[in-house]
């Protein structure tokens, strides 16, 4: 008996949603034990018997408005200075040079052994210029900062701590904070965007003793376990996530302390949040090709933790996947493939379960205020809104799948911009950006995307045209289009903040 069509369209659906269900389930999963999370963990007084000695590692590359500021919280420590030294990894090619050398010549002056390790080009672009840093480091444990990390005074105490407590812990990954958190409504949305995550995956993770990735500028790591995994891999890959899978198929695990904050700047225009997520998802994509055969056949790793490094990598999957499906359902009642009766977007179970993602992020949303004590009514208001830019970022994470499975540059050109507090990176930022084929893909996939939900719409597949006007709407609202139509006028860079918002 032959397949009909329309059942081949449902099973290659249901075949691309699975897996991405099962990364939901899992967030529910994660979302529920992350409310166990151990609170003798949280905001205890620390004492430590001893001091080994840290290597602060900070990577740089043109970050002139926020290197300065970051360079100086570190004299703050409340760590002996004769058990710390800096390490920049600077790869700067503009005045960001001088500003590191100076700052660089203060910490010493103030007792503090800091150098800079420089490179003749940009070689696999941050990993490589890690790489080259980690000669210089001499530290038992190794602080991974970004060029506009902030970290506070008591952060070493209570993660040395922390790691000496759990001597099989190979790292601690601390809390992403925010400096600029209230300076737009990008910047709240962003700030939330990632509250969720680290609430979700870090605190729900540790809870069970499933794998997480530290993120690399927020983490303190073993320097012995970070050169027994070979360090960052000298590929177009997430740096942080490439050494996270490589501890824990080496045995190791990792700490969450939710409650000590590197400050960070997020970025302050929906553009720049979007390049910074496709780069990721590149990135993870390239660890999805690398390390799914050695997670499958990795001997002394148990289920759990394989299942869990799967479920981790699965992450920039989802929105390629709903862009597959959602376009291939709509052509498929267009051209009478499938009735529109018997589409799977009119199946209430199947509506059922994809509405299951939503909930979830409203409740990590509420969750994560909670945890943080910033349950207003003014944060409160945006957790439904994380679905505008989250729905706004499919299309450049499907053009990323691409970059990452071929191995392409793709997103690694760009950098997340830091202009202190925000307004210098959003003028300079869209100044110097162009009409690239990445956005002719984003814009020809977001008219398609509205011309099918208006045709579906009239077939009476409702749920499958919301979905479709909804990213197509948000999408191109995301791009900015007034912006490249008549470019924006430059404007001098604001300073640094004085202090964190």
């Amino acid at each position: 008996m032959a397949i009909q069509p329309w059942f081949l369209v449902e099973v290659i659906t249901l075949v691309i949603t699975v897996p991405v269900l099962g990364l939901e389930y899992y967030w529910l999963v994660l979302l529920g034990m992350s409310t166990k999370y151990p609170r003798d963990l949280e905001g205890k007084d620390v004492k430590l018997s001893s001091h080994p000695t840290v290597s602060v590692l900070v990577a740089s590359f043109n970050e002139k408005y926020v290197i300065a500021r970051s360079l100086d919280a570190l004299k703050h420590l409340d760590y002996p200075k004769e058990r710390l030294q800096i390490v920049v990894a600077d790869d700067s090619n503009d005045q960001t040079v001088q500003v590191i050398d100076d700052k660089v010549r203060e910490l010493n002056d103030s007792g503090v052994r800091a150098v800079v390790s420089r490179r003749p080009n940009r070689d696999y672009f941050k990993c490589g210029a890690l790489n080259k840093a980690m000669d210089q480091v001499t530290g038992e444990f190794v602080l991974l900062l970004d060029a506009d990390s902030i970290v506070p005074p008591d952060l070493l105490t209570k993660g040395i701590d922390a790691m000496e407590s759990h001597p099989r812990a190979s790292f601690v990954s601390f809390r992403y904070g925010h400096y600029n958190r209230n300076y737009n409504l990008i910047t709240r949305l962003f700030a939330l965007y990632q509250d969720m995550g680290d609430t979700l995956s870090k605190m729900g993770a540790y809870r069970i003793d499933a794998p997480f990735s530290f993120q690399g500028g927020f983490a303190l790591v073993r320097s012995k376990d970070l050169r027994g995994v070979g360090q960052w891999s000298n590929e177009r890959i997430a740096d942080d996530g490439d050494v996270s899978i490589k501890m824990y198929l080496a045995g190791k695990r990792g700490i969450y302390l939710s409650s000590v904050k590197i400050m960070s700047e997020d970025p302050s225009t929906l553009e720049a949040w979007k390049k910074q997520v496709a780069r990721t998802s590149q990135g993870w994509w390239r660890c999805i090709a690398k390390y799914w055969k050695s997670i499958v056949k990795a001997p002394d790793v148990n289920l759990k933790t394989k299942a869990g490094l799967l479920l981790m990598l699965l992450g920039p999957f989802s929105g390629f996947s709903w862009i597959l499906v959602t376009f291939l359902s709509a052509f498929a009642v267009i051209g009478g493939v499938v009735q529109p009766a018997n589409s799977i977007f009119n199946n209430p179970f199947y509506v059922a379960m994809v509405a299951v993602p939503f909930a979830i992020s409203l409740a990590s949303g509420a969750w994560a205020l909670w945890v943080q004590g910033l349950m207003t009514a003014r944060n409160v208001i945006l957790i439904p809104m994380i679905g505008y830019a989250t729905g706004a970022m499919l299309s450049l994470g499907s053009v990323a799948f691409f970059y990452g499975v071929f191995n392409r540059t793709g997103f690694f050109k760009y950098r997340t911009p830091h202009g202190g507090s925000g307004e210098a990176t959003k003028k300079s930022y869209f100044r110097s950006l162009t009409n690239d084929k990445n956005a002719i893909i984003e814009g020809a996939l977001a008219v398609a995307g509205i011309a099918l939900a208006v045709i579906v719409f009239a077939y009476g597949v409702w749920f499958l045209s919301l979905s479709l006007f909804g990213f197509g709407i948000f999408t191109l609202k995301s791009m900015n289009l007034s912006r490249h139509l008549q470019g924006a006028a430059p404007s001098p860079p604001s300073q640094v903040p004085e202090s964190p918002n």
